[in-house]
């Protein structure tokens, strides 16, 4: 299995709507969206790397009377992605991408929304790809295409490649953006 290295950047590329899960009401927030790059090697030992827009950060809000703050990962930090779960479904929106890559514990690459201007999903930390339609279907084509598994079909190529253990992410230190209501 050949390596793969990602890294989610620390400057705001763009933004996104967001509400604040799990228990935020009608009000909806402004959130950075960030650079995701991911590098490998292709079957014919070319380098490779492309690209993605993510959302990084989310708001969170335990309660109907708490008060909404900003979460996710905002110190430098680099993990082993543990595990492909091909189960998973996003739980802010409806996302016919099922699927996600475990990071640690609840933190995960999964689907985001298509259009973050207009489409809004919501997110306690995860690393949300955005990117159109089948956005991540397309990340994880690039990730197969990437990783060289042996399996010929594509729910066991991704299960290979998260059971591998030959994909890391890092994450750039930065600074957790303010609350901002939109609009």
């Amino acid at each position: 299995m050949r390596p793969i290295k990602m890294h989610v950047g620390a400057k705001p590329i763009g933004d996104a709507i967001t509400w604040a899960y799990p228990d935020g009401g009608a009000e909806y927030y402004l959130i950075p969206t960030y650079e995701l790059t991911v590098a490998g090697t292709e079957s014919n030992g070319a380098k490779s790397k492309r690209t993605f827009e993510v959302i990084r950060f989310g708001v969170h809000q335990k309660g109907k009377l708490g008060k909404p703050v900003v979460v996710g990962l905002a110190n430098h930090q680099v993990h082993t992605i543990k595990a492909w779960l091909p189960h998973y479904t996003v739980h802010s929106a409806s996302s016919p991408e099922k699927g996600a890559w475990q990071v640690y514990e609840s933190f995960l690459i999964h689907d985001g929304p298509d259009d973050p201007h207009r489409q809004v999903y919501a997110s306690i930390g995860c690393i949300e790809i955005c990117g159109g339609p089948n956005g991540f279907v397309d990340f994880n084509d690039y990730i197969i295409n990437l990783s060289g598994p042996k399996a010929s079909n594509r729910a066991d190529q991704l299960a290979e490649i998260g059971a591998a253990r030959s994909m890391s992410i890092e994450y750039a230190k930065t600074n957790r953006p303010a609350l901002k209501r939109y609009p």
